[in-house]
């Protein structure tokens, strides 16, 4: 498939360009997927992967794994492809962070055929079933999908209605799975297994019309947060898959890890037998360290933003950047705007507990909450020392501290709301239902307190409400809440600290 103009700056919306602003008032980096800076072997690797998606003569299914070290851009890669392919008439995305809870890729992607593909499928299955050859299907391979024919031969029927049809999709995703279902149309109940093979039935139906998927698997990682069993069940999964890709006919599966290392080594650790497949496919982002890549970042940032920097002071923000030395593609841009801006970047706290002397009462109280086994129940500790601390600064006299429902501090008097999200885990869907439901019984402006690594933008919320977004880790100001509650002597300090750390917000 020809492909013309990849890795070429991409258009920016004019309504996305206001909530990009927005993210730069509040201190936020914001999510740049209309450039992709550097990285020219991987750009060239995906490139001829996208390239072969509908080669004949290779047509095979096939995959990335991107491995770098947290913030150094896989996220920004994926969503400029997602961006990319927008409105490709053939090329259809699909991303997804990873789903701790469902570690089976391959059921996995069947659910997301289900979610997305459901009525394509139906429009195929009607258009080729006076055709319908289970050998193609299979990739001439029949033999190997034996336990499927009889359920293929039924979907395919002539007499079959569309919503037949859809019954039997469902009951080849699980979405249907009872014994009665399935009698209803005579066959035998599916196994998990054969469901893997009616994901390749059906990834083939799509790639005969002309519809090929780049499915995109974020955030990996959390797969290991949660066990790592449950990682090496993913990767079992992921190598099984693999194994099948001579079968389909072609799609590309791209997944994104964060590792410390940089370079996924410890995977091989894991699953051997995975990492052994899959180390060819292997494509690591290096951190945009040079000044040549630097310097085509400050210019990229300086048009994007309308910012109109003369190239002597662009200069001088990249002589600045280099000094600086980042270790993180995010730090660097959030730098990079902070410079060609004029703006003062928020303190780390590091910083600020230096400054007050408080650093080893930090690092105490810490440990003490972390062996007492605080950080594990956080949703169930956190709002006890919050309310110590609007107490004593007299804030709780304007408001409520809403627990259970809502875990918000309701501010009357100033009509805000204080929306302070736990959960790193949590997904986009859950975060806007509470925002939707906190809109609906106030009509106040809403501050969202989310974990930074959520990388939570104005962009992917919807509300009425005013709405500011304040990055933070949980952890973090618990402890800081503790030490407030805890040492009368040092409130003082503690809550010019807090204040600085909430963006003036608390």
């Amino acid at each position: 498939m020809e492909i013309n103009n990849l890795w070429q700056d991409l258009v920016i919306k004019a309504d996305t360009k206001v909530t990009l602003q927005k993210d730069l008032s509040e201190g936020k980096v914001p999510q740049l997927p209309y450039f992709v800076i550097g990285i020219p072997d991987v750009k060239e690797k995906i490139a001829t992967k996208l390239e072969k998606i509908d080669d004949p003569e290779e047509l095979r299914m096939t995959t990335s794994l991107i491995i770098a070290k947290y913030g150094n851009g896989k996220t920004n890669l994926l969503k400029y492809l997602e961006l990319f392919f927008e409105n490709h008439p053939n090329i259809k995305i699909i991303y997804n962070k990873a789903n701790i809870d469902q570690p089976d890729l391959g059921l996995f992607l069947l659910k997301q055929i289900q979610n997305h593909f459901t009525e394509r499928l139906i429009d195929l299955i009607i258009e080729m079933r006076q055709h319908y050859d289970f050998d193609v299907l299979t990739n001439n391979n029949p033999t190997d999908f034996a336990s499927i024919k009889e359920y293929s031969d039924t979907l395919f029927e002539s007499s079959k209605t569309e919503e037949e049809i859809k019954k039997l999709i469902y009951l080849g995703t699980g979405r249907l799975y009872t014994k009665n279902e399935f009698l209803n149309f005579g066959l035998e109940q599916l196994s998990n297994y054969e469901r893997k093979e009616v994901l390749i039935l059906f990834l083939n139906i799509l790639a005969l019309g002309k519809t090929f998927v780049i499915f995109q698997i974020d955030e990996i990682e959390k797969i290991l947060e949660k066990s790592k069993l449950r990682l090496n069940t993913f990767l079992t999964s992921y190598r099984e898959l693999y194994d099948m890709f001579s079968y389909i006919k072609g799609h590309y599966l791209q997944c994104c890890i964060t590792d410390a290392g940089g370079d996924g080594a410890y995977l091989e650790g894991i699953n051997q037998a995975f990492y052994s497949r899959i180390e060819p496919h292997i494509l690591l982002l290096d951190i945009m360290n040079g000044k040549d890549d630097i310097y085509e970042l400050v210019i990229r940032l300086n048009i994007l933003f309308d910012i109109h920097k003369e190239k002597k002071d662009i200069d001088k923000v990249v002589k600045e950047l280099l000094k600086e030395n980042h270790g993180q593609n995010r730090d660097l841009v959030r730098s990079a705007i902070a410079h060609l801006t004029s703006k003062e970047q928020k303190r780390p706290l590091p910083e600020l507990l230096i400054q007050y002397k408080l650093n080893d009462l930090y690092k105490s109280t810490s440990t003490e909450l972390e062996y007492e086994g605080f950080f594990k129940s956080l949703k169930d500790k956190f709002f006890d020392p919050l309310e110590a601390y609007l107490e004593g600064n007299f804030m709780l006299e304007r408001g409520s501290v809403k627990i259970r429902d809502l875990q918000s501090f309701i501010d009357d008097e100033l009509g805000k709301i204080h929306y302070f999200i736990l959960n790193q885990n949590i997904s986009l869907e859950a975060i806007q239902s509470k925002i939707d439901e906190i809109s609906t019984q106030y009509n106040y402006d809403i501050i969202i307190y989310s974990p930074e690594k959520l990388e939570l933008r104005n962009g992917e919320i919807s509300s009425t409400s005013n709405i500011e977004i304040v990055d933070y880790d949980p952890i973090e100001l618990f402890v800081l809440l503790n030490m407030y509650r805890d040492n009368f002597e040092y409130q003082f300090e503690l809550t010019k600290i807090i204040r600085d750390y909430t963006n003036n917000n608390l």
